[in-house]
């Protein structure tokens, strides 16, 4: 219908304004918030993991120095606004490390990083000199320096602990590299023991939740017997995990492959159909996502090795041949940078050229079998070369602690031998002396262990108050902002109101008026708390009042929904006419349904519920 008006500008921005309300109403997506809002709005534990990830994986900040730079200034200034010492701090270690993103070298990267690290320790700032420790030895280990690489990790990892787990909100991370480290070094037991302790702690980002405990299941894989299923049942558990937090990331890649894990599991149990089956759901998982970041050339090999297996020979041609072609174009893809590539590159050739050999000889291709066995051969050559290697760096590391604890027990024997020489000039002393020192010691080794308990209690206890005000604060936060944003639709609709009033009463025709104050009506009847408002407005309140329905479901087994909502709104100090407007009634409605509820609480309702239902609150608050 055509509507004419002596005041076209107000009718325009009457409509403008209904198009905001019901955009306002509208389910939607998170907007794009700029990083530095997103960051100012963080909480402090969080800021460090958000800016480390953003600075990991931007490529426009790793190519752009003058733009990163940029960046790092902003969020220093946040720092500054905020009084955050540990997120100016950490930018400076960005800023100071930049260089890491050119063509150094691993071994100058790690270098880089001991200098920044050696300047952080003669400013007094320990955790920054450990971090860079850690990275140093990360560089190391990919340079295949071994020795160096444990040493820096080692000692990293000492420094973390003694610093408190609570001063550093990206442990996880440092905690799941070393592990990872330790797995490809062949110490699974370590490294299940460091997975487990970093899987305590708040993720690091949502790829390394996932990698966690898919590492931890490749662990409990290689660690596990075919006489002791135990491992295989921990390393199936937490495969089950990792698919389950990819989910709920929507990680497609990484559901698949942690389908390829289970396969490990289920062909150490010999089930030939089940690893099968989970392995083409990894493979086709793999072909569909995996293009930007890795093929399933190894879950390609492994089908067609577990084929061979079964003696289909076609079968395990097809996907041999699936699998060097995916391998290749692996190679040339420029975002598929991984740690520890090369040495999964070395097994895969290794493994593919074993299953060739097996299809050849099969084939009767004597030629190619025996190119196939060379090839197997120089790998497998080279791989035992560094195991090697590496058990000569353990032989070394393992050298220096047997020369370390000849030192301390030639300082013990010099111990014992004053201790002696004390004892026969001592033998005057009566026993009773001797008794009274010996309780003496007793004692004190006594207080001196419940000190350390005590401390520990008092560090743990402290932890977890921090967590907990933490989350009662975002829960705090997160309930004010819906109702803030209830409370601006709210006044959105009383300005709409007043706009819809002043036209009804204007030079207009009957029908027209009529019109605009049914849509006044409508407006005033609605109701801002839909369905799906009032369940995001109860898992809010709930977070901030966590108690509040459970309290009232054991006083009052019979009240209702409604019942429920008034009280809870009650509870927030909404006034009645913000309520009326939020449950779409009118406050002649909320007066009496309080009145009843306060008939029905009766002498029997707790008087902290009755003062909730006063006629009318003072103000509206949401803490």
């Amino acid at each position: 219908m055509l509507v004419t008006c002596t005041n076209p500008d107000k009718v325009v921005r009457v409509c403008y304004s209904l198009c905001l309300l019901c955009w306002l109403l509208m389910p939607r997506a998170g907007s794009a918030t700029p990083f530095p809002q997103r960051i100012r709005q963080a909480t402090p534990a969080n800021r460090v993991n958000m800016v480390f990830n953003h600075f990991d994986t931007c490529s426009v900040l790793t190519k752009n120095q003058p733009y990163a730079f940029r960046l790092l200034d902003t969020l220093h200034s946040i720092g500054e606004q905020t009084q955050d010492d540990r997120l100016i701090r950490y930018c400076r270690l960005i800023r100071d490390t930049y260089a890491k993103n050119s063509n150094l070298s691993n071994a100058q990267k790690a270098a880089l990083f001991l200098r920044v690290g050696q300047k952080a320790t003669q400013d007094d700032d320990l955790q920054i000199a450990a971090i860079c420790q850690h990275f140093a030895g990360q560089y190391y280990f990919l340079n295949e320096e071994y020795g160096k690489a444990f040493e820096h990790l080692l000692a990293a990892n000492k420094a973390f602990r003694e610093i408190g787990p609570e001063r550093i909100p990206e442990l996880s991370r440092y905690l799941y590299e070393l592990a990872f480290n330790y797995y490809y070094f062949g110490d699974y037991k370590k490294a299940i023991e460091l997975l487990n302790e970093s899987a305590r702690y708040p993720a690091f980002s949502d790829n390394l939740a996932i990698q966690t405990y898919n590492t931890l299941g490749m662990a409990y894989t290689r660690l596990s017997q075919p006489k002791n299923p135990t491992g295989l049942k921990l390393a199936e558990r937490s495969y089950d995990k990792a698919r389950q937090v990819a989910a709920s990331y929507n990680d497609s890649l990484w559901i698949g492959i942690t389908y390829a894990g289970l396969a490990d599991v289920y062909k150490q149990q010999r089930k030939w159909g089940a690893a099968l089956a989970a392995l083409k759901i990894d493979y086709a998982i793999g072909l569909k996502f995996g293009g930007h970041r890795v093929l399933p050339n190894q879950t390609a090999l492994n089908i067609a090795a577990i084929y061979a297996q079964q003696r289909q020979w076609d079968s395990c041609f097809y996907f041999l041949q699936q699998s060097m072609k995916l391998y290749r174009l692996n190679l040339i893809n420029p975002t598929f940078v991984a740690f520890g590539r090369s040495l999964r590159d070395e097994q895969y050739l290794r493994d593919y050229y074993d299953v060739g050999r097996k299809y050849y000889q099969a084939m009767n291709n004597l030629p190619k079998a025996y190119v196939c066995m060379d090839s197997l051969t120089l790998l497998s050559e080279r791989i035992n070369e560094r195991y090697e290697s590496r058990q000569i760096s353990l032989a070394e590391q393992k050298l220096l602690i047997q020369k370390h604890q000849l030192k301390v027990d030639a300082m013990q024997k010099e111990k014992n031998t004053e201790r002696l020489l004390f004892w026969i000039f001592g033998v005057i002393l009566t026993l009773v002396a001797l008794l009274f020192f010996l309780r003496f010691r007793f004692v004190r080794s006594m207080r001196r262990q419940d000190q350390v308990i005590n401390a520990e209690k008092e560090k743990s206890l402290r932890l977890e108050k921090h967590i907990i005000e933490d989350e009662l604060h975002r829960a705090k936060t997160d309930l004010a902002f819906f109702m803030d944003n209830l409370n601006e639709k709210n006044t959105l609709i009383d300005t709409i109101t007043a706009e819809l009033k002043a036209l009804s009463q204007s030079q207009l025709k009957s029908t027209e008026r009529q019109q605009f104050a049914e849509a006044q009506q409508t407006l005033l009847n609605s109701s801002l708390l839909t369905n799906e408002d009032w369940d995001e407005f109860r898992r809010r309140f709930e977070r901030v009042h966590p108690s509040f329905f459970v309290h009232l479901k054991n006083q009052f087994i019979d009240i209702s929904p409604a019942e429920e909502r008034l009280l809870a709104l009650s509870k927030l100090r909404v006034n009645t006419r913000q309520m009326s407007r939020m449950l779409g009634i009118s406050t002649d409605s909320i007066r009496k349904a309080k009145y009843r509820m306060r008939k029905k609480l009766g002498a029997a309702g707790a008087s902290h519920l009755v003062d909730l239902l006063a006629e009318e609150n003072a103000s509206s608050t949401y803490a």
